[in-house]
């Protein structure tokens, strides 16, 4: 009976071995560029063609190899950072295997050209498929060259897992950003297709090289850390809570110059940054973690990527409290409260309210005679007059009338009540202006009395009625309905209201079309997506072409959504892709519809009067869940007497 156990030959161990090393091109740039930064290289240059698939090279000025050296590289196991048993419990050098330029050898065609400073000439070799199939002497500078073209040439099948060529850039650019951030001593220089898309001064400053690869406007975002107790030093930057991304790409461990991938870091950061998050997303996170290499066991998978501690709760604790302690230790911890209770909008929306109550104070007339307009609603009001002073701004043109806004006035010089809002107004037409002017008056001569007065509403032949009693923090209303007292969150009700209605509208989020394109910065990552599955965003109202390598260009948006939330929007959905790859087209346009309504709903801190909380709670009890809002959340509680009387100890 024959041997049904099979010794496998050298070319076919080769191949399995260097898919444990090799998955994709980003693989075989992580590991020739940590080669070059083990070999003490000053200056790394790294450049692609078609995603790393057709060419890739890496170019370094460190020692170079002798040609006796040069042949001995391409055998598995063989190494010059390790020599015994013993120095694998204490590995401070990146790689340490010996696998992975054998590895990569064995699945492409693979040119290597090296010189030491005391060599006259460079050794080049040409290999195809790990075999050595020319060899010579060159002129070339001193450092190593490794040119890698045709990957997986021969094992198509690995070939065909591979994903389009803006993923595999997109894959590539990110790993050498993070190599760079982890040594910022080294200048890095990326070209992708003949275009140099990254550059660093190599001049040893963390935040410079953090400013070279995000951007300055990233880098005045940001602040220090540090951590030192003996055992586990820390440095590096993390972000306001306000600087946030859809996915991990801001977050970056570093341990003794390795780029790691650790759930026990990442968690650290996470818990660091509880209940300061705005929204949704990542903060930046740039952590340089120093110590033993005798308590970090780095041998766990070929990639090198997952690590071991010995203790872990200690690095996490180091990790979490030089976070906690850079939040709280900031000279202007105002700032970054801002930036925490606020978003963009609202931050805005502040700032024009502070501007109108100064103008108002300037230019008021006195207290018996100020008048102020109402709090615009969804119910059929006339517009405002077309001649009303108000400011410049840019509006998009789907504005529409149902989107509430506030409206300040004050009174110009000739006594004609100027109206002033924010970037989500209507534009009034020429034809409602008596209306307004009527309606004015109106309002002038009953005063408040007349809206107090206005007939209560019924709701769906119901004995009882909703009476709005008031506004707490102008933001909760306080109504009651029958015997029991009831608590509604005005936005929480304005976002479920416009949430009914965009669902009724067809299957297809309708779009508007700018009269001028809208141009917009979106990260590598983001670009990828938008690009590849254009069909997704096309459901959903978006339509764009790319205009540069990270510039969008954006042609039509979803209806009621304003130019000033177009970026945070396409993030969003690019945000829910990202957690999700597989996610239905319903959940989408369920988070894009929720988003929509969020955005353009009634804030907190928006006034409202009686007669608009009456026409609100009318719209909201017409809704098909007007007791929870898109996202989730609570609209509204409810206290019955017996609740009441618990409270105040009366039972």
């Amino acid at each position: 009976m024959s041997s049904i156990i099979n010794l496998l030959d050298e070319a076919t161990r080769n191949k399995i071995a260097a898919g444990e090393v090799v998955e994709r091109p980003a693989s075989c740039v992580k590991e020739l560029v940590e080669n070059a930064i083990d070999a003490g290289a000053s200056a790394i240059e790294v450049e692609i063609a078609d995603g790393g698939q057709s060419y890739m090279r890496v170019t370094d000025d460190g020692c170079g190899m002798s040609p006796e050296d040069a042949r001995k590289c391409i055998i598995r196991h063989a190494t010059s950072k390790i020599s015994a048993v013993e120095d694998i419990f204490a590995i401070s050098s990146l790689g340490f295997r010996g696998e992975a330029v054998p590895s990569i050898a064995a699945v492409s065609h693979m040119q290597i050209t090296t010189r030491r400073p005391d060599d006259d000439f460079a050794t080049h070799l040409l290999l195809d498929g790990g075999e050595i199939t020319s060899e010579d002497q060159i002129g070339a500078p001193v450092g190593t060259t490794m040119e890698v073209s045709d990957l997986f040439y021969n094992t198509p099948a690995r070939r065909k897992f591979l994903k389009s060529e803006r993923t595999e850039s997109s894959k590539i650019s990110e790993m050498i950003t993070k190599l760079a951030l982890s040594h910022p001593s080294i200048a890095f220089t990326f070209t992708n297709n003949g275009r140099t898309t990254l550059h660093t001064g190599g001049g040893g400053e963390l935040k410079e090289t953090i400013a070279n690869i995000y951007g300055a406007a990233l880098a005045k975002e940001i602040f220090s850390i540090s951590h030192d107790d003996g055992d586990i030093a820390i440095e590096g930057y993390v972000g306001k809570p306000s600087v946030l991304k859809s996915t991990r790409a801001w977050q970056t461990c570093i341990v003794n110059g390795r780029i790691v991938h650790n759930p026990l870091i990442f968690k650290a950061v996470e818990n660091a940054y509880h209940a300061m998050l705005p929204k949704s997303g990542y903060p930046f996170a740039m952590i340089h973690i120093h110590m033993d290499p005798a308590a970090v066991d780095v041998n766990v998978h070929p990639a090198k990527t997952e690590i071991k501690f010995a203790d872990e709760q200690a690095v996490y604790r180091a990790v979490y409290h030089s976070i906690i302690t850079a939040l709280v230790a900031q000279e202007k911890p105002e700032d970054i409260a801002t930036n925490i209770d606020m978003l963009p909008q609202q931050i805005q929306r502040r700032e024009a309210e502070e501007e109108a109550l100064e103008l108002k104070e300037q230019t008021a007339a006195p207290p018996a005679q100020a008048q102020e307009l109402p709090f615009e609603d969804l119910s059929p009001l006339p517009q405002r007059r077309a001649d009303a002073v108000q400011e410049p701004r840019r509006m998009p043109v789907w504005e529409t009338r149902d989107v509430v806004t506030p409206v300040y006035s004050r009174q110009d010089e000739t006594g004609r009540t100027a109206a002033r809002s924010s970037a989500n107004t209507y534009e009034p037409s020429r034809s409602s202006a008596d209306d307004w002017d009527a309606f004015s008056r109106e309002l002038a001569s009953k005063g408040q009395a007349a809206q107090d007065d206005a007939p209560v509403i019924t709701f769906d032949g119901d004995e009882d009625v909703f009476i709005p009693l008031g506004e707490v923090a102008d933001c909760f209303i306080i109504a009651k309905k029958g015997q029991d007292l009831y608590i509604i969150d005005q936005h929480a009700a304005h976002e479920r209201i416009r949430y009914d209605k965009f669902c009724r509208r067809a299957e297809k989020m309708p779009s508007q079309q700018l009269l001028t394109a809208e141009f917009v910065e979106v990260d590598g990552d983001d670009m990828t997506l938008l690009l590849e599955r254009p069909d997704v965003f096309a459901d959903l109202g978006y339509t764009y072409s790319e205009a540069g390598p990270s510039t969008l260009r954006v042609e039509e948006v979803p209806c009621d959504l304003p130019t000033s939330q177009i970026a945070d929007s396409l993030e969003d959905i690019c945000r829910a892709l990202h957690e999700n790859d597989a996610v239905d087209k319903a959940a989408l346009r369920h988070r894009s519809l929720a988003y929509l309504s969020c955005h353009g709903a009634i804030k907190a801190g928006d006034a409202l009067n009686i007669r608009q909380m009456k026409q609100l709670l009318e719209d909201l009890f017409h809704t098909d869940k007007p007791y929870v809002c898109p996202h989730g959340r609570p609209i509204i509680v409810r206290f019955t007497p017996d609740e009441l009387a618990k409270l105040f100890k009366r039972t």
